[in-house]
């Protein structure tokens, strides 16, 4: 197994731990024989060393909110799409294999370019007219791609710009065969003369080819006005997406049943779910950078402490002097302001009961650090 580099500078035979998996596949294909040449069972087990997950599930989900952020600023739209089977992008990619793939130039994950994207929607507003006559469905094209025609040189922007389409968690990579039966009949079935060996019939052998494909995935969509357009039919471009992945299919071999999408109706409630947590988090942080130093050591005192002893630990340190003059007596109506609201603090108490008795001694400690 050798790789067409210098001898020096041969590659590992197996892909280093954490390597990016497509620069991997793609530039250090090291199944060669002695002379150069290739058979399935080389190929098949070069993809079998990049099968597995593939993708930094942290990268990835910060990637994910870092888009979902900047769409949600554009007033865009995101949406999450699960495949139904298999899915595969960049397959018609020079490769030995003979079929490639495309990755994601950083995050080493299966993806769909932007162009794709737009392509595709692009291709379920052509092949239906949703009711619209042939001068609206123009127009439709003009105002969300530029053009009325893929042909045509455009003069304008589209109204919308569509981002790359990635999965939000590491995706499963396989190694899946097809097995023409007729090779020559496709590649020579063009010319003049036809011989046994060129003509489509059931006594040809199978060829298996071996390719890579992403399992079972979920790819999120961004999709966004593009500044100074309106965005009222941004609705409609999402429903588009969502139709064309349904009954058209993204990537290759859609014909054999790979690339269809469903909507991931938990998604929105997830994505709210985690704006909110990320609007509390900035909250939480403004209101930290504005406390004083002294406020901001008695919080992350308290956050070291469970709630249900910070009365008593607070307590403790006060009496070891933690904290001088003002600073103690903040800290003491701190401590009162814990006991009231656990119905623990009792300066008053005048029964017998031991337990009651000994909150009271610590509510009278509390007191001789207030002033009044």
């Amino acid at each position: 197994m050798i790789t067409p580099l210098y001898q020096a500078h041969q590659p590992p035979i197996n892909k280093p731990e954490n390597a990016h998996a497509g620069l991997w596949f793609d530039r250090f294909f090291n199944q060669y024989s002695s002379d150069w040449t290739l058979d399935s069972s080389a190929k098949q087990a070069w993809i079998k060393k990049i099968v597995g997950h593939t993708g930094d599930a942290k990268k990835l989900d910060a990637f994910s909110n870092r888009q979902m952020a900047l769409v949600s600023h554009l007033n865009g739209a995101s949406q999450r799409y699960t495949s139904d089977w298999h899915f595969i992008t960049g397959m018609g990619n020079s490769h030995p294999v003979e079929n490639g793939f495309s990755w994601h130039p950083t995050l080493a994950v299966p993806f769909l370019s932007g162009a794709s994207v737009k392509g595709l929607v692009r291709a379920w507003v052509e092949l239906n007219d949703e009711g619209l006559s042939d001068a609206l469905k123009a127009a439709r094209l003009k105002s969300w791609f530029g053009t009325e025609k893929k042909g045509d040189v455009a003069d304008q922007a589209g109204d919308f710009i569509f981002f790359d389409a990635l999965p939000d968690e590491p995706a499963l990579l396989a190694c899946d065969i097809m097995t023409p039966h007729m090779g020559k009949w496709y590649s020579e079935g063009d010319k003049s003369s036809h011989d046994s060996s060129n003509i489509p019939a059931d006594w040809h052998e199978p060829v298996p080819v071996p390719f890579l494909v992403t399992k079972k995935t979920s790819l999120v969509f961004h999709i966004a006005p593009r500044a100074g357009a309106k965005n009222k039919e941004l609705d409609a471009v999402l429903s588009a997406l969502t139709n064309a992945l349904d009954y058209l299919g993204a990537g290759a071999k859609t014909s054999a049943g790979y690339g269809y999408f469903s909507e991931d109706n938990k998604f929105a409630a997830q994505l709210q779910e985690k704006q909110r947590e990320q609007q509390q988090a900035q909250a939480n942080a403004q209101r930290l950078a504005s406390l004083s130093p002294f406020e901001l050591s008695l919080e992350e005192f308290l956050n070291t402490v469970p709630e249900a002893e910070q009365d008593t630990r607070l307590l403790k340190a006060l009496t070891d002097e933690k904290w001088q003059g003002d600073e103690a007596e903040k800290v003491a109506e701190k401590i009162q302001c814990l006991m009231q609201a656990s119905a623990k603090w009792m300066p008053d108490f005048t029964g017998s009961n031991r337990k009651k008795l000994k909150l009271k001694e610590r509510s009278t400690q509390v007191q001789t650090y207030l002033k009044g």
